[in-house]
């Protein structure tokens, strides 16, 4: 269903028609360009990619091209649109340009934005995945998800304990261990409501547990897929990456093809330094955290096994910590890692640690 629909009476058969759309659950906000002039601009309520082909409709005989930003609609229209032959363009939100002093947001300013950034072929386009590569990245990220929930029940029922005076009677090592797990189903903190507060958290432990071995099998098999076993076993032969983050890596970057350079790579990541420049003077500072942070988080846990394996990163550790701190001198093994990374996958080699380089 449309709302507010506006149609400027301009002759635009056989021209480019550019279509900006503001996407929200309840309704799209889409504005419709052509040479620069406003030819169309309506609200969509509840969407329906029926309704919205039977709008396109009156663009027969135009060449359409149409835009949107990443977001939890995710790409489905992306791939109906593309499907029937329209070009679609799914634009970071990030890398949108924005004028100086332009505060005012609204959805009809929003689509009308990205219709006039998409004549002038002035947007970024996300690297969208197949439909397989988006089922089996969901696989990975779920996984690392109930990874989560199940580490903040763990510190939920370690703080209960705490707060209520109740000593562990296991070695820190044996934490979480079955005769832990044992112990505190039949831990009786002798009053009621406290039993069925520790007895909710330690089922819902027990829970993500079991589908955490679940999900975590099913990466393992998915590891050994012919679409994937042979960029895995390159990557174990990485010290600190094993199959599980090797998968959460693959998943994540699919075709490394498309990364032109290591510092592409590395921006994609927000492993690049965000800089400040003013006049002659040049400052580096943190990095942008802007990216894919899975990834990023994956390449930062892997450095610090990769530190103590390999002695020549480890000596370039060293030598960034000692003038910048051990938080920045991790970030820059990541990034070195993330291009070594590229490189293995670029021309199918494994890591090499040189002995006689670093001695």
């Amino acid at each position: 269903m449309a709302t507010n629909l506006k149609k400027n009476k301009i002759n635009f058969k056989g021209k480019t028609v550019n279509i900006g759309i503001d996407m929200h659950k309840a309704f799209w906000h889409i504005t419709a360009l052509v040479e620069t002039k406003v030819v169309m601009a309506f609200t969509l309520v509840n969407p329906k990619y029926s309704a919205f082909k039977n709008i396109l409709s009156q663009f027969e005989g135009n060449y359409v091209r149409i835009a949107y930003e990443a977001g939890p609609g995710g790409f489905n229209l992306y791939d109906r649109l593309t499907s029937d032959g329209i070009e679609c363009i799914v634009t970071p939100p990030s890398l949108i340009p924005t004028a100086s002093g332009d505060k005012i947001k609204t959805d009809k300013r929003d689509s009308l934005k990205i219709a006039r950034l998409l004549e002038g072929n002035m947007l970024k386009r996300v690297w969208v995945l197949t439909a397989e590569q988006r089922a089996h990245r969901q696989l990975v990220r779920t996984r690392r998800q109930i990874v989560a929930h199940r580490s903040d029940v763990m510190h939920q029922i370690k703080s209960l304990l705490l707060f209520h005076g109740i000593e562990i009677p296991f070695s820190s090592k044996q934490h979480w261990s079955r005769s832990f797990i044992i112990w505190l189903h039949g831990l009786d903190l002798g009053d009621k409501y406290l039993n069925l507060s520790l007895k909710a958290l330690v089922e819902l432990f027990d829970y993500l547990d079991a589908e955490k071995r679940k999900l975590t099998q099913e990466v393992v098999k998915l590891a050994k897929n012919e679409k994937y076993a042979s960029r895995v076993k390159l990557l174990k032969s990485t010290p600190g990456i094993g199959a599980l983050s090797a998968m959460e890596i693959l998943v994540e970057l699919q075709d490394i093809r498309r990364f032109q350079s290591p510092g592409e790579l590395a921006a994609y990541l927000g492993l690049t330094p965000s800089q400040y420049s003013s006049g002659e003077r040049i400052r580096m500072g943190h990095i942008t955290h802007t990216g894919n942070a899975r990834v990023r988080t994956t390449l930062i846990e892997s450095s610090w096994i990769l530190i103590r394996k390999d002695p020549q990163i480890r000596l370039k550790y060293e030598n960034i910590k000692h003038r910048r701190g051990s938080k920045r001198a991790i970030v820059a093994i990541a990034r070195d890692l993330s291009a070594r990374i590229r490189t293995m996958l670029f021309n199918q080699l494994p890591y090499e640690i040189d002995f006689r380089k670093a001695a």
